[in-house]
């Protein structure tokens, strides 16, 4: 064995920038996962993802997750080339803002589905500060290719091919293991990141001709069936030595995503009552929660069994006061009404279930009132 070559030899693998980037991410405060294995869902076979790195932050009740997947690859001979066009904003057939984000908060959950969430998430990042890690692809990279250094010859995808399907898998293999195995309260945020030590090229596509010009970073938005379900992710394309400086804007969207998430949370609740739709989230838990404490109040002063089967909230307009319509006798609602206790739970309920603090009554009202 000669340990000069095997020293000399290394230096030609993708190995030594992984550990470079790694040693780069932990020095500024994240943490990093080498080397993760997961299952392909098409294939069937393990594969590895270079880095997985995290920073996280306790904000109101949520765990707060940046997350950064990363590829990490190395080409001596060959420069990457993106092949570029003129992108189009407007066009429907694409998702130019992707946010890849997962929940297991109702609130939060509710609001990443919520229609231009993930536009807004962009807009409202970059006034934070945020200026490159969710910057708008400037052009649409339609393909890409290695290509010899000195002769200019293409070579071929796969390198690039491979980086950009590894990064989308491993994503969307975490997304789909995290229902599974986290419990607190979180949120969390991906990204996902192409370093490679190699010349980075953009070659521009136009009416004139293909002008080619030298990059650090690009944007790529990446569309793929994953678990037969058609997906758009963001890649952006980083040169190794600029990682470092690309990084410190990961951590202002780190910042950016703790002040972002708890004010998607609280935008949820306000006025939340006045809303059937995100009403409706809580409202089992609002129902078995509150539900035994008037049955019993019923059935202690009135000998009376009955079953709550709904609750209907409506919101005065000038939010002094939530009237609660249930399906019992008007007897019955004058009881809870009048009813110290029945009062208190039903406030620790609206406060610790909808964050509600002010006035309100329970009402009578029927079944065929219910609009749904």
């Amino acid at each position: 064995m000669d340990p000069n070559k095997l020293e000399t030899q290394i230096q030609k693998t993708g190995f030594v920038l992984e550990n470079e980037v790694a040693q780069i991410l932990r020095k500024a405060g994240w943490s990093v996962i080498s080397n993760k294995y997961y299952v392909d869902d098409y294939e069937g076979s393990v594969r590895e993802i270079d880095l997985i790195a995290y920073q996280v932050t306790k904000v109101q009740h949520l765990d707060v997750y940046t997350v950064l997947i990363i590829s990490c690859k190395k080409s001596e001979s060959n420069t990457w080339a993106l092949l570029a066009r003129k992108n189009n904003l407007k066009d429907p057939n694409y998702d130019w803002w992707p946010l890849h984000a997962w929940s297991n908060d109702k609130a939060l959950a509710y609001q990443l589905m919520s229609q231009g969430f993930s536009q807004e998430y962009h807009t409202r990042a970059a006034a934070l500060g945020v200026s490159e890690a969710l910057a708008e692809p400037s052009v649409e990279v339609f393909a890409f290719q290695e290509m010899n250094q000195k002769t200019g010859a293409p070579q071929n995808d796969k390198p690039i091919f491979a980086a950009v399907t590894s990064l989308m898998k491993a994503q969307a293999y975490e997304l789909g293991a995290l229902p599974l195995r986290k419990k607190d309260p979180s949120i969390y945020q991906f990204n996902l990141l192409s370093v490679v030590d190699a010349d980075l090229a953009r070659l521009m596509f136009t009416d004139q001709g293909i002008k080619c010009t030298e990059i650090s970073s690009e944007h790529h938005l990446a569309r793929y069936i994953i678990k037969k379900k058609d997906t758009f992710s963001r890649i952006r394309f980083i040169r190794a030595n600029t990682f470092r400086t690309a990084l410190g804007d990961y951590g202002r969207l780190h910042k950016a995503n703790q002040v972002l998430f708890a004010q998607a949370c609280d935008a949820f609740y306000t006025d939340i009552l006045g809303d059937l739709s995100r009403t409706n989230v809580f409202i089992e838990e609002f129902k078995r929660t509150l539900s035994w404490w008037l049955n019993w109040e019923i059935e202690r002063k009135l000998s009376q069994q009955v079953e709550i089967k709904w609750y209907r909230f409506t919101l005065e307009k000038d939010r002094s006061k939530v009237h609660i319509t249930i399906d019992l006798s008007q007897s019955q609602i004058d009881l809870i009404n009048s009813s110290e206790r029945c009062r208190q739970q039903t406030a620790k309920a609206l406060e610790g279930i909808y964050r509600y603090k002010g006035a309100f009554e329970f009402e009578f009202g029927y079944d065929d009132d219910i609009p749904f």
